[in-house]
């Protein structure tokens, strides 16, 4: 039998974040570590620690946990759907919900009542005019309501019966999906489909059409510090800057079909300090170009295909996908695009893409007014798991909040992002607001691992800056319910469980007050019973074929193979490189405890391949990080050259074999103990007399999960023989040590 535990030791090491955070290093939760029976669950990156609950808690593109947004949970009954809000000068927020088009309102205690019935599908956007007049869009009938917030129907069986309120304006058009006021103008402007316009509708209500697209919806406005008009279309993904009636610039034609939202940095953020201990690189922080002109950032979604609206709604043309509601919103990929330096006419913008995820689209998007040094530049809502994503300029990407609705409709910043802030979710609607970050009940909780089997478990590892501890909670049903165990006693420091066997496992941590402290790369070994093999079928064929792979996300199979030793290890990355620049790139290494970078290419020597391999033999043994550094010096004169760096994720390296001693033969029982620098041992093996293939043998508490392990086996020998023990390491480093005796 084999265990199966890979950590990141000598292997490819992924440094892009691009696509969908880049390439994985770890596929599963379940890795491989190479021992008879045992196997771990690695819960390691972004992907995997994002996919738990998090309560005060956020999770980086790093693969770290740590403090996060805190918030209270109000849950709407009176819509579904959230498609537009707008925050009141008195802490409350109207939110514009559907299917049944109503504009709600939250106060500042969390509690909900209805202001308008509009009678119509959806409230697409809310803005605020002059003199504190209030206009809500909608769809599908092109019209324009006048909103009063003090008003408050169908509240209570006594309310009066909410009758629809009369249009303050109705458009040509049948779809009104983004409305901006111009306190400069003093004009509304409304963006529609199906025919692509852009509508200014004065104080009156009298409207006419500004600008007609060459795409089929606008689904976005904004308007920039400058006092251009922006605006995003759906169908063809185009950015537009509308300098005055009838004129625009194209300001970008993405890949993706919808520029879903807009917004502006109204002053530039300073450049980041050094942050949870990932230090900045020599000559590699990501810096804000020194620059004038506006600085926008919007969010893009690229869709397979878009779907008809249903049928039911009496929709005689097809709208964006974002117009279907959480059900069709999540299907496709989202970016986050940054355009800085534009001038008034739009032209002059240099693009920066700063996130895509793969998984799935944005819906909604906020803007810091004034961002921290080295914080996020912007806030984006998932159409899909309800995540809040902050990213910063050096594209580090933070899950801030995660709500239990599956679309995150809107938010909305207070002034330090923090306490104050606040977030809707819809399908099924909610009002988040956040009361602080981190805070002594912050936790992260993982999702339940399956270990396919009842399993016994070994020891839970991770690391962490700070005080952070950790519970365990199993049972046999994928679900937790009453007839799983309790949370564990907890570990403050990493150790055996004492949770009882199952099949089941979830893994908490507390960070009791800390707020300062963060926790990765989660660990948890186990062992699952040995099964009968059963043979339900022969059959023969010409020549041979490899067995069939385990399907994705299943624990492997145990078997007989032993870990590899090898000192290099292979680095490879990938860039997106958008003006086709000749690239040169650097390389640095560190050891997890220590601040300081150490070159691994020659400054003077840059390399142009996109890998590397190199050769660790010469290190002490312990965590390290690579530092890849990308320069576009070669294709620009002195001085113009621009340089963007990323950190791998921590890996081990680990060149020393394992220690065996002592080791004694007495009466046919061979015992031993075995120790590594590093650990764990993965694998012990003993042979007889030099005869035969090696057999696994198993540690004396029956799972190898430690660096010092015990032997003590009883052999069934008689007479005089000698025993050959070779014990592995995780990192395939092996020793082998003989005894000759009875």
């Amino acid at each position: 039998m084999r265990t199966l535990r890979r950590c990141l030791f000598v292997g490819s090491i992924g440094l892009g974040l691009g696509g969908a955070l880049g390439a994985l290093l770890v596929a599963s939760d379940v890795g491989r570590a190479e021992a008879v029976g045992t196997r771990t669950f690695e819960i390691d990156s972004y992907e995997k620690l994002s996919a738990g609950e998090l309560k005060g808690t956020s999770v980086t593109s790093a693969g770290d946990v740590e403090a996060g947004w805190v918030s209270t949970r109000s849950s709407l009954q009176k819509g579904t759907s959230i498609w537009s809000a707008l925050a009141r000068p008195d802490g409350s927020v109207l939110l514009g919900t559907g299917p049944d088009g109503r504009v709600l309102k939250v106060d500042a205690q969390g509690h909900e009542s209805v202001v308008a019935e509009t009678g119509t599908l959806a409230v697409t956007a809310i803005v605020e005019g002059p003199g504190g007049k209030i206009y809500a869009a909608t769809m599908p009938e092109g019209e324009i309501f006048v909103i009063d917030p003090s008003k408050a129907v169908g509240t209570n069986p006594s309310a009066p019966a909410a009758e629809k309120p009369k249009a303050w304006t109705k458009l040509a058009s049948d779809h009104i999906w983004a409305l901006v006021f111009d306190k400069k103008r003093n004009e509304l402007f409304a963006g529609t489909g199906p025919d692509g316009k852009v509508y200014r509708v004065d104080a009156a209500g009298k409207s006419q059409v500004f600008y007609t697209a060459e795409d089929t919806q606008i689904v976005s406005l904004a308007i920039a510090p400058s006092g251009t008009l922006y605006a995003g279309t759906s169908g063809k993904g185009l950015l537009l800057a509308i300098s005055a009636a009838g004129r625009a610039e194209v300001v970008q034609d993405f890949n993706g079909q919808e520029v879903k939202a807009i917004g502006f940095q109204s002053a530039a953020p300073a450049p980041a300090p050094e942050k949870g201990g990932r230090a900045v690189a020599p000559a590699a922080a990501a810096k804000p170009e020194a620059s004038s002109g506006d600085t926008l950032v919007c969010i893009v979604n690229e869709y397979p295909n878009a779907p008809e609206p249903m049928k039911k709604w009496g929709v005689p043309t097809k709208p964006p996908s974002t117009g279907y509601g959480p059900s069709y919103a999540s299907k496709g990929k989202g970016e986050v695009w940054k355009i800085s330096g534009l001038a008034a006419d739009g032209t002059q913008g240099k693009p920066e893409r700063l996130f895509r995820d793969d998984g799935t689209t944005f819906f909604s998007m906020a803007v810091p007014a004034a961002p921290k040094a080295g914080g996020p530049i912007v806030y984006v809502g998932t159409a899909h798991e309800g995540k809040v994503l902050a990213i910063d300029e050096v594209h580090a990407v933070n899950v801030v909040a995660k709500a239990e609705s599956r679309t995150i409709g809107a938010i909305g910043l207070a002034a330090g992002e923090g306490k104050g802030s606040w977030f809707a979710a819809g399908d099924s609607a909610a009002f988040h607001q956040v009361t602080g970050v981190g805070g002594p009940e912050a936790t992260w909780t993982s999702k339940v691992l399956d270990a396919s089997l009842k399993a016994r478990w070994g020891k839970l590892t991770w690391r962490m800056t700070g005080a952070v501890e950790l519970q365990t909670r199993t049972g046999n049903t994928a679900t937790p319910d009453d007839s799983w165990s309790p949370w564990s006693a907890a570990l403050a420091a990493p150790g055996k469980l004492t949770s009882p066997a199952g099949r089941f496992v979830q893994i908490r941590a507390r960070w009791k007050g800390d707020g300062a402290a963060s926790v990765r790369g989660i660990g948890l070994s186990f062992v699952t019973d040995n099964l009968r093999a059963v043979v339900t079928d022969v059959s023969t064929s010409k020549g041979s074929s490899p067995p069939p792979s385990a399907a994705p996300g299943a624990v492997p199979a145990s078997g007989t193979d032993v870990p590899s030793k090898n000192s290099t290890i292979k680095l490879t990355w990938k860039t997106d490189n958008p003006d086709g620049d000749s690239l040169r790139y650097r390389l640095w290494y560190r050891r997890e405890e220590s601040p300081t970078w150490r070159p691994i290419t020659k400054d003077d020597e840059p390399i142009s391949t996109t890998d590397f391999s190199w050769q660790t033999e010469a290190l002490a043994e312990g965590w390290y990080r690579v530092r890849l550094e990308a320069s576009d010096e070669i294709s620009n004169p002195y001085g113009q050259a621009l340089k963007h760096a990323l950190d791998s994720a921590p890996f081990v390296v680990d060149n020393t074999p394992p220690v065996i001693a002592p080791l004694a033969l007495n009466q046919g029982r061979l015992q031993a103990t075995v120790t590594d620098g590093v650990g764990p041992i993965v694998r012990l093996e003993i042979q007889i007399d030099g005869k035969g293939p090696w057999r696994p043998v198993a540690s004396a508490d029956g799972i190898l999960d430690e660096a010092i392990e015990k032997v003590d086996v009883a052999l069934g020998l008689n007479g005089s023989h000698v025993v050959a023990l070779r014990a592995f390491d995780q990192a395939g480093n092996q020793v082998t040590k003989e005894i000759e005796g009875k």
